[in-house]
């Protein structure tokens, strides 16, 4: 059995199916706030915040649609290398970014990566177009607390 996490080319199509998923949801959902998006032993996910939403499973099919609307208009992905300041200035009104690029030391560069309106921090790897992402599918939702925590 293949393990995805340890597959150079199932990781890098994992993680880019995880921005997949997030572009489709900020088109859907566009007060979405986006946390990590890893690859995992079952494929991939991302953590959303909605605010008052939820997503639920009956949302998936909806979720599944944009995705490939989004795939079908082949866009390409691009990666951006940002200063902190850059990328400080760039996600101001992402308190999740914020947090994540806080703890980045000073003088690391770092890249985000944009698909057409969509654009997330991120190390990467991915593939260079979403045309590449035509076999997903979603499978489950849940629910967690950022960081472990409750929201106040």
């Amino acid at each position: 059995m293949i393990n995805i996490k340890e597959d150079e080319k199932l990781n890098i199509i994992n993680h880019s199916c995880a921005h997949l998923l997030a572009h489709a949801v900020k088109h859907l959902y566009p007060e979405a706030k986006f946390w990590v998006g890893p690859v995992i032993s079952e494929g991939f996910y991302y953590d959303i915040d909605l605010g008052d939403k939820v997503i639920n499973t009956e949302d998936l099919d909806a979720i599944t649609k944009e995705m490939k609307k989004i795939v079908k208009s082949d866009k390409l992905i691009k990666r951006i290398e940002l200063s902190k300041e850059e990328a400080l200035e760039m996600f101001k009104d992402d308190p999740y970014k914020i947090d994540l690029i806080k703890e980045m030391p000073e003088d690391e560069v770092i890249s985000a990566y944009k698909q057409d309106d969509f654009i997330d921090l991120c190390r990467g790897p991915h593939v260079k177009s979403t045309k590449a992402l035509k076999h997903f599918k979603l499978l489950k939702v849940s629910g967690a607390y950022y960081k472990g925590g409750f929201k106040k």
